[in-house]
């Protein structure tokens, strides 16, 4: 009888252990453009990588495979989750890797904490991570019944719920317009406000159901792609710290260094597309002579003139691919 007592006490253990395991066997997300990464934004010569968007690792395992030489990997992730995972994904390369729960936007204030070596990549991903998506309790998705939420880290939680219930019928409608580019901004806002009234709007479906009621059936997916896009910019300050990001990252970066850019969507793209333009331009001033003087060179250049995309295979392959823009510039 004791005999049996140790036997189930020992297998509760290992099922214990198991359980305890299994949030990260759920976690999936394949990293995009990775032959673009190993090929085009890293070499030989890279001593640091400044990951600001760690997510499960994907790119990181990635680089550290290939690029033994690096002598330092700073990892940044938002979701305490996912940053977890990925400690344990890379706890192979533990004596070269630094993990930091901030947003990418402190890059600054990381770097002088933890030191680091140049030649410095800055690599940004700023797609959602497929577990988020998938997730329903992450309330990111319209696929998934789950709460009103969109935050990447417990800071923002509630603040969807609250932007949903409480924002003006203007606000909203800004919201929509501005951060989702979306036409029916206006009378989707004074809906959602109608709705709200009769009862509070909790849930993912909840909010889905009443766009659903008010649109066209043949536009409803684009629009809820459009209107949960424009939550989640607007939950998470996204557009904020994207510029904040790209003024710290191109004032603290050297000759050699590089910033690589994976954007999803035309806000995120046109920020990153017209910033890097500026900077890859040399400065002129109109004289006597001409309208465009040059008076100073250009501080970087683009390491390919057009944006980098999927090639036809990975968009079949991965068809959240599909979207993605890949700019990189160097510091010269």
């Amino acid at each position: 009888m004791k005999l049996f007592y140790t036997s189930c006490a020992q297998l509760l253990h290992i099922v214990s252990k198991i359980v305890q395991t299994m949030p990260l066997i759920d976690l999936v997300h394949e990293p995009v453009l990775k032959k673009e990464v190993i090929g085009v934004l890293m070499s030989k010569k890279i001593k640091t990588v400044f990951d600001g968007t760690l997510g499960l690792g994907g790119h990181a395992k990635l680089i550290l495979e290939n690029f033994p030489q690096l002598e330092k990997y700073i990892g940044v992730e938002l979701d305490m989750q996912h940053l977890d995972f990925a400690q344990k994904k890379l706890k192979k390369w533990h004596k070269k890797t630094v993990f930091k729960n901030q947003n990418f936007s402190e890059i600054k204030e990381i770097l002088q904490t933890v030191g680091f070596f140049r030649p410095l990549v800055v690599l940004l991903d700023l797609g959602i991570c497929s577990n988020q998506v998938d997730n329903g309790e992450k309330g990111f998705s319209f696929m998934q019944d789950g709460p009103l939420n969109m935050a990447f880290d417990k800071k923002n939680n509630g603040k969807c719920s609250e932007i949903i219930n409480k924002f003006s019928e203007n606000a909203l409608s800004d919201i929509f317009k501005k951060w989702g580019e979306e036409p029916m901004h206006s009378s989707l806002a004074r809906k959602i406000v109608e709705g709200r009234k009769q009862k509070k709007i909790e849930t993912t479906m909840e909010l889905k159901s009443i766009i659903e009621a008010n649109v066209p059936s043949y536009k409803v997916k684009k629009i809820l792609m459009r209107i949960f896009q424009a939550l989640r910019i607007a939950t998470n300050d996204e557009l904020w710290h994207l510029e904040k990001v790209l003024h710290e990252t191109v004032n603290l970066l050297e000759l050699g260094d590089r910033f690589g850019v994976m954007s999803f969507h035309s806000l995120e793209d046109r920020m990153v597309k017209h910033f890097f333009r500026k900077k890859t331009e040399p400065k002129t001033e109109e004289t006597v002579f001409s309208l465009h003087t040059q008076t100073e060179p250009a501080e970087f250049r683009l390491l390919s003139k057009k944006p980098i995309v999927p090639s036809q295979v990975e968009q079949e392959e991965n068809s959240r691919s599909r979207s993605v823009k890949f700019r990189i510039i160097e510091k010269i």
